[in-house]
């Protein structure tokens, strides 16, 4: 009968018995990501999610994607030949999503406004991650359609020294060795006296690869050495601070190839990304604020391709078409944004954004190719009464190769019912013009036929979103939130893949006519002293319209995951276990397929559905050693099919990538902490 009542609250908060004694003791997180200046989750007029560093640690994480994975309405797809990973929200892909660091967008190797890669991000730089579901094209810009991503940094607190290092030993399935599974090494020192900080952080992870199934000299996952830099230093003295950041990462992937005919192609892909930041804060008197950010980022990949001889081991160059290129992307941008506080129930934010994109290299037609667009927005947030908040933004835009909407609104509302319970609401209108990538992008070679496509029409699109926010106590040793939210997002001209029409030998970009997306979820948070649950599940609904010809296909197809977590500290604190799983429920959807008749029809194709579970515990030795290990991949999840449907002239299938089978790990953490007042 003891958990009787945890029971009754987490599947009937209704009926549960609440103390009057009891103040709430939730966790007074505070965001930036949208605001006119940080404050609490609570207080925020957007539904944002954050993952604090604690659980980088309590999940054994080496990349952002080990923390991400069981996040509800996040899914991600791996690339085995370029080791990457991109992820989707809200059933929307990469390219409506903007992941960004400290408010900054990233560039990757197919540019700012499509997918990135987040697993070539410093985890070891990161304070905590902001995810804000939903609308933010009115703030951010036109690919924020779905939500955003926004990366906090760690800064180096007041008066203090602070030096961590760490490794970590991981296998790949059963493969370990100093020739096999993952290596990583981490240090980083922090440091700050009166006005003045500094912090640097450097990581070096030497994936081996995982040789898995494959055979001879190719593996199933590509070797991966990463070596990850950043440094960030600055002021902060009364109403001022300033701040420069810079993020250097270099990536080689080596991709070994077979022997035939006594020759083997090998190929390296060498990814280098200097980001730099400079970003300023500055507080006239109670009512203005100031805050200007300016970010440039040089981005460079390489394909180096060698032809190995079998017998004497020498290594030449490959002069075959596509096996030697250098892509390079420069982005710019300029973002100052202003806080007029009018009263205190009434502020303004004026702002303006100047985006630059340059890309060149061997698979950009017709040399170096640029986009720019200027956007100026204002946002107001008013508090209509006591429980009552209303946030209108609207933004007006001009970009050099597309005409824009004059007006781009959005409106974000918060309603308190009562103090345990808010409601929020969100409407925003988006517009993306076509990516460097998606109208320029050449590449040819003997496995690959793809080009973009100049005669791409920009995205148009609505977006809805609705969260309901409870926070119920019982009997004074328990607290816990639920969380339910929905959206519908609806996309004219959406760009994706297919086939060119006339050539179908030749894959480009092409605009879908309709795509949408609309689903829900609802979760549950328990939080006592020593233990920490969660439980959520929801679904998710794609329809692809793929041409308006094509109406018999239906309305939605449906694809549901459920997640859940626990986690356990000892009374201590020398001790804490951690479990974290989710499901991934099979997901349909519609492609274009070869009639046999010379002509196309949609048919139905689906991925299968996993499970995923990562178990870990760690133990601190004194003040300044942790030990920690665990098992990742619990259920061993290798490939998931992705079938066709049958009949007619053509039916696609193939596995899909998921992981390299079930891995253990160990970690060795130390970390040194003084406050000069303190000494």
């Amino acid at each position: 009968m003891k958990f009787f009542p945890w029971f009754c609250l987490l599947f009937f908060p209704g009926h549960a018995q609440y103390s009057d004694t009891l103040k709430r003791t939730e966790l007074e997180e505070v965001v930036v990501t949208g605001q006119f200046e940080p404050q609490s989750v609570r207080r925020s007029v957007y539904q944002v999610r954050t993952i604090p560093m604690e659980q980088f640690a309590q999940r054994g994480a080496t990349r952002l994607q080990d923390v991400l994975n069981t996040q509800l309405n996040i899914r991600f797809s791996q690339d085995l030949a370029l080791g990457g990973s991109n992820l989707s929200l809200q059933g929307l892909s990469g390219q409506n999503v903007k992941v960004l660091i400290d408010g900054m967008p990233m560039v990757g190797r197919q540019g700012t406004s499509n997918e990135i890669n987040i697993n070539q991000i410093n985890i070891q730089s990161i304070e905590r991650i902001e995810i804000v579901e939903g609308p933010m094209s009115v703030i951010y810009g036109a690919d924020a359609l779905a939500g955003v991503i926004n990366i906090i940094t760690r800064k180096a607190d007041e008066d203090e020294l602070q030096v961590t290092a760490r490794v970590h030993e991981e296998s790949a399935g059963r493969e370990y060795s100093l020739r096999a599974g993952l290596h990583m090494q981490q240090v980083g020192a922090a440091y700050a006296k009166g006005p003045f900080h500094i912090r640097g952080d450097f990581t070096h992870n030497n994936f081996k690869g995982w040789k898995g199934s494959a055979t001879g000299r190719e593996m199933q996952w590509h070797p991966k050495q990463q070596l990850m830099g950043s440094l960030i230093t600055g002021i902060r003295k009364n109403e001022l601070s300033v701040h420069y950041r810079a993020d250097l990462t270099f990536e080689d992937i080596y991709n070994p190839g077979e022997f035939e005919g006594g020759e083997a192609l090998d190929q390296n892909y060498y990814t280098t990304r200097l980001m730099q930041q400079l970003q300023g804060n500055i507080k006239a008197g109670e009512k203005w604020m100031f805050n200007p950010a300016f970010s440039h980022t040089a981005y460079e990949r390489q394909t180096q391709s060698v032809i190995v001889n079998q017998s004497t081991g020498s290594r030449t160059l490959s002069l075959g078409e596509g096996h030697q290129d250098i892509t390079r992307f420069n982005g710019f941008t300029f973002r100052p944004t202003g806080t007029w506080k009018k009263s205190t129930a009434l502020s303004l934010q004026p702002g303006m954004e100047v985006n630059y994109e340059a890309g060149s290299g061997g698979r950009i037609k017709e040399g170096v190719q640029s986009i720019a667009d200027f956007a100026l927005f204002l946002s107001a947030e008013w508090k209509a009464g006591r429980a009552l908040w209303i946030r209108p933004a609207v933004r007006t835009m001009y970009n050099t190769v597309y005409s824009s909407p004059p007006i781009v609104p959005s409106v974000n509302i918060k309603a308190e019912i009562n103090e345990k319970s808010d409601v929020r609401f969100a409407y925003g209108r988006g517009f993306r013009a076509p990516s460097i990538r998606e109208l320029y992008f050449d590449f040819f070679d003997a496995s690959h036929a793809i080009e973009g496509n100049t005669e791409l029409q920009p995205e148009l699109s609505h977006s809805f979103n609705v969260s309901w926010n409870y926070r119920p106590v019982w009997a004074g040793r328990y607290r816990s939130t639920i969380t339910a939210t929905a959206f519908y997002n609806t996309i004219n001209n959406m760009i994706d893949f297919g086939q060119k029409p006339g050539n179908n030998l030749v894959t480009t970009y092409l605009n879908i006519d309709h795509f949408k997306t609309t689903g829900f979820t609802i979760n549950q948070n328990l939080y006592s002293m020593h233990w920490d649950f969660s439980i959520g599940g929801g679904v998710t609904g794609r329809y692809n319209q793929l041409r308006d010809d094509y109406a018999a296909v239906p309305e939605f197809v449906w694809s549901p995951e459920v997640n859940a977590s626990a986690v356990y500290r000892s009374p201590n604190n020398k001790l804490n276990i951690s479990l974290y799983y989710k499901f991934t429920g099979r997901t349909p959807y519609y492609r274009l397929e070869d009639n046999g008749n010379g002509g196309q029809e949609p048919r139905l194709q689906q991925t299968g559905s996993f499970h995923w579970a990562d178990l870990t515990t760690g133990y601190s030795l004194g003040k300044h050693i942790t030990l920690s290990g665990g098992i990742r991949n619990l259920f061993d999840v290798i490939w998931v099919n992705n079938t066709g449907s049958t009949g007619g002239a053509h039916s696609s299938s193939g596995p899909r990538p998921i992981g390299n089978g079930r891995s253990y790990f160990f970690n060795l953490t130390y970390s040194f902490n003084q406050k000069s007042n303190n000494q």
